[in-house]
């Protein structure tokens, strides 16, 4: 399967008033759930997530055509954190505020707000990696094509935690059997992750 890419020139028209729905629908598709993850991996709840990740496609947008991007200057992901880290840090203010006490806000949580001194390429790398390979786990996961055996493979060995010499004792197959299908379906993983880390362009 061909890992999604996202084109410069669909970051682009997105920039346009008049882009077409085909454009943005191609673009949530995408990066939707890689927001949510990334979201999530930021520390928000469950019951703010859904909001949380439609705020950030919302402002994106605007953020684009106020202020084009730029592939020269950032990276797609630098550029899309900026505006995930302002999402994420309005919820935990909002949700700070509305429950008057920071004690039921993580630990991790209130360092992002509170202490700003990491570059945001630094602070938001390891939680992007994270997240892209979170969407990118269940994309393979998702894909139809996978045979039952490759389902099996991916469930024990790559979710799981079971060895693939186990497996292969289980399922009655050859060690290696296993070994090869997990190594082709983690390639795939890591080719839909570096699609969405790399961003347009291959920055």
């Amino acid at each position: 399967m061909k890992p999604p890419d996202t084109p410069r020139t669909l970051i682009r028209n997105l920039a346009d008033p008049e882009a077409k729905e085909a454009q943005w629908s191609r673009f949530v598709a995408l990066y939707e759930p890689l927001v949510h993850a990334w979201l999530s991996f930021r520390g928000l709840r469950d019951d703010v997530l859904e909001e949380a990740t439609q705020d950030v496609l919302v402002r994106l947008v605007k953020a684009l055509r106020n202020n084009p991007y730029d592939p020269e200057r950032a990276r797609f992901r630098t550029y899309l954190g900026c505006i995930v880290d302002s999402v994420a840090r309005d919820c935990f203010r909002r949700v700070a505020g509305e429950n008057r006490r920071r004690g039921e806000l993580s630990g991790q949580a209130i360092t992002a707000i509170q202490d700003p001194s990491p570059g945001i390429d630094e602070r938001l790398d390891f939680q992007f990696r994270l997240a892209a390979y979170e969407v990118a786990l269940g994309v393979v996961r998702q894909d139809v094509g996978l045979s039952a055996f490759q389902q099996v493979v991916f469930d024990a060995c790559i979710v799981g935690e079971e060895a693939p010499t186990a497996l292969a004792k289980r399922l009655s197959c050859r060690a290696n059997t296993v070994i090869q299908a997990r190594r082709r379906l983690l390639a795939r993983v890591r080719a839909h992750a570096d699609a969405f880390i790399q961003g347009p362009g291959g920055r």
